[in-house]
């Protein structure tokens, strides 16, 4: 969504569904279960290349949902600037390129990225539909407008709006990404125990 992922835990009339409400439960609880899986099963698919290359995801990932929260405010506006200019939903783009490194920094090669992307799409399409859905309901044409111009997850090579606002980096942290983040860095190096365990 382009506000937040938590507006969906309290807006509307109706309750969101089951997938949509409990997301944030289980977008922590599967990575914790993928260390598990990686500490017993021990395996280094596509080796220290992966494993960079998980690295190289999972900063990306950080970033451009750091570089969303700086523009969004809660359901008040429709954000179109910044990362908002190229993709409707920047925060879980990041979320997936997340799942994406966390997957590889595993060892558990296509299977560990697999999962962690199936688990993702589970979860995270189920909330942008009910997202876009408030969204029409809230801003009507204006958000149509945007809607018909900016694609959904990934990101177009150029922006497709002029977009309005700037980034603020008290925004970023008003919105918690700092604890998004923290607990990225924390799960990449209880993954990498993986080359210390025996």
């Amino acid at each position: 969504m382009n506000q937040t992922e938590q507006s969906t835990e309290t807006t509307g009339n109706s309750r969101p569904p089951f997938l949509v409400r409990k997301r944030t439960t289980f977008t922590w609880i599967i990575p914790i279960l993928l260390l598990a899986a990686t500490l017993v099963l021990r395996r280094n698919d596509f080796g220290l290349i992966g494993y960079a290359a998980g690295i190289v995801f999972v900063v990306l990932g950080e970033v451009v949902r750091f570089w969303a929260a700086g523009y969004i405010s809660k359901d008040s506006t429709i954000a179109s600037g910044g990362p908002y200019a190229f993709v409707r939903n920047p925060l879980y783009f990041g979320s997936l390129l997340l799942s994406i490194g966390y997957g590889l920094v595993s060892g558990l090669g296509i299977i560990g990225v697999a999962v962690m992307v199936g688990f993702y799409l589970l979860f995270h399409l189920a909330a942008i539909l009910y997202e876009e859905a408030f969204l029409k309901q809230k801003f009507g044409q204006a958000y149509l407008d945007y809607y018909n111009r900016v694609p959904r997850l990934l990101p177009s090579v150029t922006p497709r709006t002029t977009g309005e606002g700037q980034y603020e980096w008290k925004q970023a942290l008003y919105n918690r990404e700092q604890t998004s983040a923290l607990f990225a860095f924390i799960l990449v190096a209880l993954l990498s125990l993986r080359f210390f365990v025996k």
